[in-house]
């Protein structure tokens, strides 16, 4: 993994700028470059140098959002990390998400009562919102189309 520390940090930075922790933005990327698409728990300690409560916080927070995934492996103790693409990128989760977002920027119009260009904006961002969770559906099964194409033709 050391010939990926570079490109670590070169991504991780993007990832923060997304809204991950530094831990968590570099814990990501290390597991989408990890050979075995997996690491566990101690490898990452070592790797990064940082304290195990600065690793065991970046991995509770991207499990909570659903960007990583914990398996154990044969009865072993040991629990293994690795990202969760299909996961990230499923139907349900985006929706959800997108629900969970244009309901907050509802409530808080609601709650405003207010004939501003704030309430204004926020109606024009919730509306963008609803029409991506038309849209995803059908961009999803554009892509899964595309995929199975490029698997036929290889």
């Amino acid at each position: 993994m050391e010939k990926y520390r570079a490109k670590i940090e070169q991504h991780s930075a993007t990832m923060e700028a997304m809204g991950l922790t530094p831990v968590a933005a570099r814990v990501f990327v290390y597991l989408m470059l990890s050979e075995q698409h997996q690491a566990t728990f101690e490898q990452m300690v070592e790797y990064f140098g940082v304290s195990k409560s600065a690793v065991s916080n970046a991995l509770k927070m991207l499990e909570a959002v659903k960007m990583v995934d914990a398996k154990t492996i044969g009865g072993q103790r040991k629990r293994y990390f690795s990202i969760s693409i299909k996961t990230m990128f499923s139907e349900d989760y985006l929706s959800k998400k997108i629900k969970e977002f244009y309901t907050i920027l509802d409530d808080v119009r609601s709650i405003r009562q207010a004939n501003d260009d704030f309430n204004d904006e926020l109606e024009e961002i919730s509306g963008l919102y609803k029409m991506m969770l038309f849209e995803i559906p059908l961009i999803l099964e554009r892509w899964k189309r595309t995929v199975e194409e490029k698997k036929k033709n290889k």
